[in-house]
């Protein structure tokens, strides 16, 4: 008995398999289709968890309107918790995952794959993650199925070919389950003794009666958990029409039977499923949608969908979609006129706005609304009706959630001639300008380095997890080992976090220190070693040149056409060093162009200076140069960066933007005295932070009256309202050009030059 129970411990040693990935279905007659797939280190515990038996863990709240669930089957083998949740990833969201794609072969046919339920689907997709996905085809994966049903149906969806050899080596019968036995000792550990006895059989009878959902008729066996018929879930769970259904004595599984007999091949299955789950589905009532309590039901219900055509994005890249209430959308609720809650009839003929995620104007495309305002709603992109000749698909496979790039499903030229456009359309609406009254705006300019461009990131993470379950928020979390979540960017259009693992705009440097900054993290919150474990923080990567810096405190140094500038790591400095150059050449170009009256400009006045960027890469074409900064430390990085570079003409000073026209708060200094600097041969560098400049400094800026206003912006927006003032104050725009600083992203820099007008 002793020999037995080591040869399996042995067994177990030498195949540590602790993580496994499940399918899961469900059993209510309301959903005959419903799956479920998740990982679990424990399928037992996970089951129960997702069944509403166990009060603890994560899972019980989870897929609550599919219970009671069966397991359809089981992959066990993964080394780590970080390949069983990709491969997780990866099945759940095949239409985005690439690897999948790429196996398929067909995007349009693995979408397809996708939008079909039932277990049959996601065993369509499961052969093919094994098969032919890279990297899962390699990993020393097996693959039990609880009951012949389900073996069956998996193996009839196998081609003859040499590669369902490789997959059917990967099946294994019930039988051979080895991680039963271990998770047996660990679930009842004070069973221990007869583990022995816990042999194939067993297993199978488990899995055949007891892991599928616990409601079983009161003569089987109570271990595993079981609960009666009144249990809490189970009351939840049941209709009418299953509280029969679930009395009987065997528990009557709902049949797969009525699934279509699918061919070896996915393109032949991928049909005749689609339909025949469109007929169950047509056969079952539908379940009603839970609503947000705090939704708005008008004008719209909640997860309505509609078919709209895009016609523009906002600045933040979203497309604008524009519906009339009473128009040609027959779906739309009609307010009745004697409804005391209607609006005014000159309202319902509004056109009202919609914004869409991952669209490009002129798409005809079908959303799903999920939030209304009391002028405009949000949706979801549902599917795509009639595509866009310049959409392509998004390198990132979380292009589509991550709110850290908009515009990857874009082509390049396309997006900077929206950015173009959109810079346009901001001067003329918010500026208040005509198009003949100022020069249209120039071509986006970007370069080549369209991916793996930036130099900086900044991804977040939430309070880590306690191991029980909950968030703390209580110093008792130090020393305690924790689980971290998502390490990431924000959502679209939601303050979730998306866990990112590579960002394909940082640089390779940023993203090799990514995983080791990530593994770090995760690391020191498993270990309790994580500092400020009650709250989330912010990570940052700085890829200086000469490496990626993680300390913000820590100086960095950057050259920046031959001048060399040290600053903190965590300060602000441009991050795209490819683009940089390009930038400073025209700001240097725009400040130097002599004045209407020819006269060659002398003196440079750098507002919102930073580390002296501009001031210092202007210096050499000007007799003397201030710069102003708010930020005492960025003044002291100017300094050194002008010490550092030899440049003796170029003074900075820490104060407001606005204090540069004040002589008392100068420090008694008279270089900084730019009152004394002639007027008309003096340019003004302006480059606010988003918000633009304040009113008390373009009112300054007014009275002093330099020649010419070079204005870099990193928010048009706020620049053509800030423009408005220019104009009004005697300024005429010379030229605007937007660059795209930040390819695949909404963020636009723009650079606009305004020259006082000649007085005659």
């Amino acid at each position: 008995m002793g020999h037995h129970s080591d040869n399996g411990a042995e067994k177990m040693t030498s195949q540590p398999k602790n993580f496994h990935c499940y399918l899961l279905r469900s059993l209510d007659p309301k959903h005959p289709l419903k799956t479920y797939i998740g990982y679990t280190t424990n399928p037992i515990r996970r089951l129960r968890q997702h069944n509403g038996e166990l009060k603890s863990g994560g899972a019980r709240r989870t897929a609550r309107n599919g219970r009671p669930w069966q397991f359809c089957a089981i992959i066990d083998g993964f080394e780590d918790k970080v390949k069983a949740m990709q491969f997780e990833w990866a099945w759940q969201h095949t239409h985005r995952s690439k690897p999948f794609r790429e196996a398929v072969g067909d995007d349009t046919l693995a979408k397809r794959m996708k939008r079909r339920r039932g277990v049959r689907a996601r065993f369509d997709e499961l052969h093919v993650l094994l098969g032919a996905c890279e990297p899962f085809n390699s990993y020393p994966l097996e693959v039990y199925f609880p009951n012949a049903e389900n073996h069956d149906m998996f193996c009839s969806l196998l081609p003859e070919n040499e590669e369902s050899h490789d997959i059917r080596k990967k099946v294994c019968p019930v039988e051979e389950m080895p991680f039963a036995k271990k998770i047996f000792r660990t679930t009842f550990p004070t069973k221990a003794k007869n583990a022995e006895k816990v042999d194939g059989s067993w297993a199978q009878l488990q899995f055949n009666l007891s892991l599928v959902p616990t409601l079983a008729a009161p003569s089987q066996p109570l271990f595993l958990g079981q609960r009666r018929l009144h249990s809490k879930w189970a009351l939840n769970a049941m209709s009418a029409q299953a509280s029969s259904f679930f009395a009987t004595s065997g528990f009557a599984q709902p049949a797969e039977d009525t699934e279509p007999k699918a061919g070896k091949v996915i393109e032949d299955t991928v049909q005749a499923t689609e339909d025949n789950g469109t007929k169950q589905m047509e056969e079952v009532e539908e379940t009603p949608i839970k609503v947000p309590a705090k939704f708005k039901s008008y004008p719209f219900a909640y997860h309505q969908e509609l078919d709209v055509k895009i016609e523009s994005l906002t600045n933040l890249g979203f497309g604008i979609a524009r519906v009339d209430l009473k128009g040609d959308h027959p779906e739309i609720p009609i307010i009745e006129e004697n409804n005391s809650d209607s609006i005014t009839s000159e309202e319902d003929q509004k056109k009202w706005v919609i914004f869409v995620p991952n669209v490009i104007p002129g798409e005809q495309v079908r959303i799903r609304i999920y939030r209304n305002y009391a002028t405009y709603s949000d949706a979801d992109l549902v599917d795509i009706l009639e595509p866009s000749p310049d959409r392509i698909e998004p390198k990132c496979d979380l292009a589509k959630i991550c709110g850290g790039c908009q515009y990857q499903h874009i082509t390049v030229n396309r997006q900077r001639q929206m950015k173009t456009l959109q810079v346009q359309e901001l001067f003329e609406r918010l500026g208040g300008l005509k198009a003949e009254d100022f020069p249209s705006v120039l071509p986006t300019l970007g370069t080549d380095e369209i991916f793996g461009y930036r130099s900086k990131i900044t991804p977040h993470y939430d309070a880590p997890i306690k191991k029980k379950g909950r968030r703390s928020n209580s110093n008792a979390m130090a020393g305690t080992s924790c689980e971290m979540g998502p390490i990431g960017f924000k959502e679209k259009a939601s303050r979730r976090l998306v866990d990112v693992p590579y960002c394909h705009i940082a640089t390779p440097a940023i993203n090799e220190a990514l995983t080791r900054l990530r593994e770090e993290k995760i690391n020191e919150a498993r270990d309790g070693k994580l500092k400020k474990p009650t709250k989330g923080a912010t990570l940052l990567l700085r890829d200086a040149g000469d490496g990626v810096e993680t300390d913000p405190n820590v100086y960095v140094k950057t050259t920046v056409k031959d001048l060399v500038f040290r600053f903190k790591a965590g300060n602000f400095f441009q991050n795209n060093p490819f683009m940089l150059p390009k930038m400073v050449d025209l700001v240097v170009d725009a400040a130097t162009v002599p004045s209407p009256t020819g006269k060659a400009m002398t003196h440079l006045i750098d507002c919102y200076c930073g580390s002296g960027l501009f001031a210092i890469g202007s210096s050499s074409s000007f007799e003397h140069c201030v710069g102003i900064e708010v930020n005492e430390m960025a003044v002291e990085e100017a300094r050194e960066n002008a010490a550092l570079n030899g440049i003796e003409n170029c003074a900075f000073v820490s104060a407001s933007a606005e204090a540069i026209f004040d002589p008392a708060t100068l420090e008694g200094r008279s270089d900084l005295v730019v009152g004394d600097f002639p007027r008309e041969t003096t340019v003004v560098v302006v480059d606010p932070p988003r918000k633009g400049c304040s009113v008390e400094f373009l009112e300054q800026l007014n009275e002093y009256k330099p020649q010419r206003v070079v204005y870099m912006s990193c928010d048009p927006a706020t620049q053509a309202r800030d423009a408005k003032y220019l104009l009004s104050y005697g300024y005429e725009i010379v030229s605007v050009q937007p660059f795209d600083l930040f390819p695949q992203t909404r963020h636009i820099e723009c650079l606009a030059t305004f020259e006082l007008k000649s007085q005659r």
